[in-house]
């Protein structure tokens, strides 16, 4: 049976020499989820715009990254699905590295995901 670790993609980085453990834990576990749930984040936020009944594909560029920000700051339950999903994927020692420290790697993964689907707004159709 493959694990989690195998399926995740590996993500060439700097070295680590000055970096906090937070800092490593961002790059070496949540960065490389985050990149291979990318799909189905991506389509649990674009069910997100169809559910909001907003107007999204009409917004302009910088309104449409407005939403974004408040969608995934502001939305409890979409918040927590997206969470949900990179949580999934750790593994039983990521998990407990995880729980050590959760309201500061949940804004870590909700910062990555702002900027994970910002830079992909042109998908978002």
């Amino acid at each position: 049976m493959t694990s989690r670790l195998d399926l995740r993609p590996i993500i060439k980085t700097k070295e680590f020499e000055k970096s906090t453990d937070e800092e490593k834990f961002q790059t070496l576990t949540l960065r490389p989820i985050l990149k291979l749930q990318n799909d189905l984040l991506l389509g649990l936020f674009k069910n997100h715009i169809t559910e909001s009944k907003i107007m999204y594909y009409s917004l302009s560029p910088e309104n449409k990254v407005l939403f974004i920000e408040n969608s995934l700051q502001k939305n409890i339950v979409l918040k927590n699905k997206l969470i949900g999903v990179i949580l999934g994927m750790l593994t039983i020692e990521e998990l407990s590295v995880y729980s050590a420290n959760t309201n500061l790697y949940n804004k870590r993964i909700m910062s990555l995901l702002i900027e994970r689907i910002r830079s992909q707004i042109s998908l978002l159709v």
